[in-house]
């Protein structure tokens, strides 16, 4: 989630407010903080990170994953692999509305990853016990 998931989300979020086609390169692009300004920036991080999202989602599946309280993910759960499902085709979304470079469709792609992950987080994320409660 904090390696993969959040920044790849992050990016294509940023996206939807940002057209990448005009962020400026950083001074130093290796060292840039901001992806859209990296030395794979632009499109090609957006794109980059539609992939990364499709990829992650064969991740969720692995058995014998822990979830960050230290239980076992529930990867066997029909509705577990129905939100992974829903994450990789978010992926998909999002790496086609970037090598499409619409905003629009960006802006379709970053609702497709919000539904994607509070799907999952709904029932696995947000519980009222917190981190303790999690991946049940």
């Amino acid at each position: 989630m904090k390696g993969i998931l959040f920044p790849s989300s992050n990016v294509i979020f940023a996206a939807q407010g940002a057209d990448p086609s005009q962020v400026k390169a950083a001074d130093d692009p290796s060292t840039a903080t901001d992806p859209l300004a990296s030395s794979y920036g632009g499109w090609q991080a957006v794109e980059n990170a539609g992939l990364a999202l499709t990829e992650a989602a064969n991740l969720l599946t692995v058995p014998g994953r822990r979830c960050s309280n230290g239980r076992l993910a529930p990867v066997q759960n029909a509705d577990w692999i129905r939100f992974v499902q829903g994450l990789r085709a978010a992926g998909v979304t999002a790496y086609s509305a970037a090598q499409s470079k619409n905003q629009d469709r960006i802006l379709e792609a970053a609702d497709a990853v919000t539904t994607a992950c509070s799907n999952c987080h709904d029932k696995y994320r947000e519980k009222p016990k917190g981190p303790a409660d999690r991946c049940l």
